[in-house]
């Protein structure tokens, strides 16, 4: 294979794809997608600042206690009576309000808000605390002996939800490109065979070349529009911005299966788009393509960490959308890994070379939509 012919292909493939708008379109909603995503928790960090009021004498130290309190912060005020409470509160002025007095009373609007749980307890703590100290119990020791019953808590994985999080998103996009591409391959090399183009360009460069410099071409703008969902992200990380647990990985992860999965995929449907007399007929030989890539996508978001999951990352044809969720939550091994991408790796090879014979031998046979069978003797 010539390497200057397949520069060439390369080269006009390209040229092409920056032409057609809807390329651009899936650029750019890539890029504003991520853009999105890594601004969003700069767009909903708001001011958590609560308004409290408290109404009456604060003779058991609420106020210094609620100015303690870390998360949320509260802005305590005080209040005359309870009607002025229940104004402040309707009109929006304070977000809950507390009326002291023998049995302290609690007016909030949402009573299972988080903001009313941590009033309460505060509420409760300050409340206790002064009888306690009025029975001559030392409240310290109390509250030490509470606080020694209570069991320690340990997450098992702190950092999984933020993992699987990104391993959605990312999954999600690596399927839908795949998906845009692999069409578009079989499609152009069916549009070329139909209008007899490709007799033209074969006239010029090998087979091969047309094959490989079309699957190249096409591949490098799916690397372009990958690369525009990476920078929103990289930008974000060189502002010193927090990014979700394991994204890192997940990306660097998603990068090397998509590339090998892109190849494989793109290859095959320039292989299929070759046997098709018709445009019209590219969209059904890419059926099994799709119908695989679906059946990875599911299995990755819903079964990754499963058994079935553990056995399908191993199959080539799946392994692009399973083995970059698996290790996003860290569901796999270093060996599951390393034996995955082999495997990958090992079936582009070998559908490298049969689709270059299936694409030499069905190219040129024009008029009717080919089978295997038809293929066995060159044409």
């Amino acid at each position: 294979m010539s390497a200057r012919s397949t520069r060439l292909v390369i080269e006009r493939e390209v040229r092409e794809s920056a032409r057609r708008k809807g390329v651009w379109a899936l650029v750019i909603l890539t890029f504003l997608g991520a853009t999105a995503l890594a601004l969003a928790p700069n767009l909903f960090d708001g001011d958590d600042t609560e308004q409290v009021m408290i109404v009456g004498p604060d003779g058991i130290g609420l106020a210094r206690a609620f100015e303690s309190v870390e998360q949320p912060t509260l802005e305590v005020s005080s209040g005359v009576d309870r009607d002025e409470a229940t104004t402040a509160i309707a009109e929006g002025d304070v977000d809950v309000a507390v009326v002291l007095g023998p049995e302290p009373v609690l007016l909030v609007e949402d009573v299972d808000s988080q903001l009313a749980r941590t009033v309460a307890d505060v509420v409760a703590d300050r409340v206790a605390t002064t009888r306690l100290t009025e029975a001559g119990i030392d409240p310290e020791r109390v509250r030490d002996a509470f606080a020694g019953a209570v069991p320690v808590i340990e997450p098992i994985d702190v950092e999984r939800e933020g993992r699987e999080a990104s391993a959605f998103g990312i999954t999600l996009v690596l399927y839908i490109l795949t998906v845009v591409l692999t069409s578009q391959v079989a499609g152009g090399v069916a549009v070329e065979k139909s209008n007899r183009v490709s007799e033209v360009l074969l006239a010029i460069v090998p087979p091969r070349s047309l094959l490989f410099g079309k699957v190249v071409g096409v591949g490098c703008i799916g690397l372009v529009t990958l690369l525009a969902g990476v920078t929103p992200v990289v930008i974000r990380l060189l502002a010193g911005g927090d990014l979700p647990a394991g994204l890192g990985r997940t990306l660097a992860a998603s990068a090397a299966w998509f590339i090998g999965g892109l190849a494989l995929y793109l290859i095959l449907a320039g292989a299929l788009g070759a046997m098709v007399a018709r445009q019209e007929e590219a969209g059904a030989v890419v059926v099994p393509l799709t119908m695989f890539l679906v059946v990875g996508y599911i299995i990755a978001i819903s079964a990754a960490d499963t058994r079935l999951g553990a056995v399908l990352a191993y199959v080539p044809l799946l392994s692009p959308m399973i083995e970059p969720y698996r290790i996003a939550i860290g569901a796999g091994s270093p060996v599951e890994y390393v034996l995955s991408a082999l495997l990958l790796m090992l079936a582009v090879v070998v559908v490298a070379r049969v689709g270059a014979v299936v694409f030499r031998r069905a190219i040129v046979q024009t008029g009717r939509r080919l089978r295997f069978r038809d293929l066995r003797n060159p044409a």
